[in-house]
């Protein structure tokens, strides 16, 4: 009787182990998480926008477009981008509905592309609010819901620093206009309207420096 109770509590034991085992695996994306929580799959893309105009060009340094007098400066301000973000169901064939979801801010890193090793690091955007919070209504069957906001991409404070540093002669640029190209990398965040977290993650590259922008 002994034998049989031990091999009964063995297998009832490895039963639950491979249980709990499926338990951790789930539906979702690279470089997302908590799809298998909202039921919602999210992605973006991300187009540099500067003074009303779509460009990868990061202007890092404030021209004198006429010497006047009075002097004349060219637009010298944040660099934003706009966001599309696109969502579809995990599971077209759900038989719930899922909530809406509420992206409440992100985070952006930077990092120097290969031909850049030696420009200045960016400091790193940490819960980042323009352009939030943005809320989405998930689609229904296999259908797509897309929103579109604005947000920071490299803002006047990390431009003027840029500068500051790449004219330090410390570090390196592409050329005499103390240019470098980067990679910014968003990560965004938020919640669904039961309290499920998500993320989700898009780039973007771009070039910054001394560009000319009197004429626009």
């Amino acid at each position: 009787m002994k034998i049989k109770s031990l091999l009964l509590i063995g297998c009832y034991l490895s039963f639950v182990v491979l249980l709990l085992y499926g338990c951790g695996s789930g539906p979702g994306s690279p470089g997302s998480e908590g799809t298998e929580n909202t039921g919602v799959v999210l992605d973006a893309t991300i187009i540099p926008v500067y003074n009303n105009t779509n460009t990868i060009s990061v202007d890092a340094a404030q021209d004198v477009c006429d010497a006047g007098p009075p002097p004349e400066y060219e637009i010298f301000t944040d660099h934003g981008a706009t966001v599309t973000i696109n969502a579809k169901l995990v599971n077209p064939n759900a038989q719930f509905t899922p909530g809406n979801l509420y992206i409440e801010k992100y985070t952006v890193q930077f990092r120097r592309s290969t031909d850049s090793i030696g420009a200045p690091p960016i400091e790193t955007i940490v819960d980042g609010t323009e352009g939030m919070p943005v809320v989405i209504v998930p689609p229904t069957g296999t259908g797509i819901s897309s929103v579109t906001t604005t947000v920071a991409l490299v803002d006047l404070i990390r431009k003027m620093k840029y500068w500051s540093d790449v004219n330090s002669g410390v570090y390196a640029s592409t050329s005499g206009a103390g240019l470098n190209n980067y990679t910014a990398i968003f990560t965004f965040k938020g919640k669904n309207e039961f309290g499920d977290s998500f993320t989700f993650t898009a780039q973007t590259g771009f070039q910054i420096g001394d560009f000319d922008n009197c004429g626009s």
